[in-house]
C-alpha cells in the first residue's frame, strides 16, 4: 500500500491551511512564496472558467500535443476531462491556475492522470499539491494505480512525478510512462 511520504502541512513546497474541506469542498493552501491558493474538486460546472485557463495556457500542444492548440479542439478535450473523470482546480485570487484530472478505469482499477500550470504560477508547489489531492481521491475510490505519460525532457514534471512516488515503467526516447502504486 502507497502512502505519502509526507502530509501537506511538513511539505516544503506547499503547506496546508486546513486540512478538512469546508462545506464548499475548497482546500486553503499556500505556494513556496507564501501567497494563499485553493484547490476543489469541480466538474461540467466550472467549464467556461477552465476553458479561459486554457485560452491562456502558453504554449499549447508543445508537450505530446496538449493542451489541443484549435479552439475547437481544446473544447472537446476539456468537456472530455470534465465529464469522464475527476477533476481539481487551483486558484489563486479567484482565477484558474492549474488543473489537473484523473481518467479511471474502474475495470482495471487504474486511472491516467494530467496536470497542466500556468507558466507564470509554475515552480510554487501547485502542481504537487494537485497530485496529492489527485492520488488521494484514487486511492479513496478504490484505484490501486495511477499513470501518465512525460516527455522525456519535461525534468521539471519528472521531479514532482518522482518526488509524490511515480516510477518510470519503459525506456522511451521522447516519451516516458510513469506510473504510481497506490
Amino acid at each position: 500500500m502507497f502512502t505519502l511520504p509526507m502530509t501537506l502541512t511538513q511539505r516544503a513546497g506547499a503547506r496546508q491551511l486546513n486540512r478538512d474541506k469546508n462545506r464548499c469542498g475548497i482546500v486553503k493552501c499556500f505556494d513556496k512564496e507564501g501567497r494563499s491558493f485553493e484547490i476543489e474538486e469541480r466538474s461540467v460546472d466550472c467549464l467556461s472558467h477552465l476553458m479561459h485557463m486554457y485560452e491562456n495556457f502558453f504554449p499549447r500542444a508543445i508537450s505530446q500535443g496538449l493542451p489541443p492548440a484549435r479552439d475547437d479542439d481544446l473544447n472537446q478535450w476539456v468537456c472530455r476531462l470534465l465529464e469522464s473523470g475527476w477533476n481539481f482546480l487551483c486558484r489563486q485570487d479567484g482565477v484558474i491556475v492549474g488543473h489537473a484530472a484523473v481518467l479511471p478505469d474502474l475495470d482495471k482499477s487504474d486511472g491516467e492522470y494530467v496536470v497542466f500550470v500556468l507558466q507564470a504560477y509554475r515552480n510554487k508547489g501547485l502542481g504537487t499539491v494537485l497530485t496529492e489531492m489527485a492520488m488521494r481521491k484514487a486511492r479513496n475510490v478504490g484505484l490501486h494505480t495511477m499513470w501518465l505519460t512525460v516527455e522525456a525532457f519535461n525534468f521539471r514534471a519528472i521531479k514532482v512525478y518522482k518526488k509524490v512516488g511515480f516510477e518510470f515503467c519503459d525506456e522511451g526516447e521522447r516519451e516516458r510512462t510513469m506510473v504510481l502504486r497506490l
